[in-house]
């Protein structure tokens, strides 16, 4: 069944869309789902990959364990899972993988996350090189913004986006009298 705005297999539009010397994929909006991604994750052509965008993509927590295990994607500087339904667990994927620990940029905007997607987040040995983290519109509460405000691993962070995340004015006064969040410059908070 085709899906809207992808008339192609993923074999035949990846490849197609791989930009400057095969450093950025821009698939957004091909809902190319967890088996597409199962493809991209292995296939030789994108082992230089630094920056991949897979916006609107019919993603869940297992596409991003492919991507999480990939033994060929493993430079990646920014990652854009905008609007798929990854969940918790597949933010754990990618806070528990060492493929990640390059990234400089996450967007997990609508990605259905929770407390427990922001504790991952402030335990990970890997995102210590972050400095963007889009995490609006999901839902981590109160528990989740006490998580991002003491992690330990987010201390480069300069942008922070929890706009819409069912926190309260008291949460949200913790995230941004955080010292572990002191060099960021634009939190986004409703």
């Amino acid at each position: 069944m085709k899906k809207p705005f992808n008339d192609q297999p993923v074999e035949e539009i990846a490849p197609e869309m791989l930009k400057n010397d095969g450093t950025v994929l821009d698939i957004r909006l091909k809902y190319i789902g967890d088996e597409g991604l199962k493809f991209i994750s292995n296939d030789e052509r994108f082992a230089n990959l630094k920056e991949l965008n897979l916006e609107r993509n019919d993603l869940t927590a297992e596409g991003i364990k492919h991507l999480a295990n990939s033994p060929v994607i493993k430079g990646l500087v920014s990652l854009n899972l905008e609007r798929n339904d990854i969940g918790d667990e597949g933010v754990a994927a990618i806070a528990q993988s060492s493929n990640f620990s390059n990234l400089k940029a996450l967007n997990l905007w609508k990605c259905k996350v929770g407390a427990k997607a922001a504790e991952e987040l402030s335990i990970s040995l890997y995102l210590s090189n972050l400095t963007t983290l889009d995490l609006a519109e999901n839902n981590l509460g109160d528990e989740g913004a006490k998580s991002l405000a003491e992690a330990a691993s987010l201390t480069d962070l300069k942008y922070l986006d929890v706009v819409n995340n069912k926190m309260s004015v008291e949460a949200i006064k913790v995230l941004k009298d955080s010292p572990v969040l002191s060099k960021v410059e634009d939190m986004i908070t409703g």
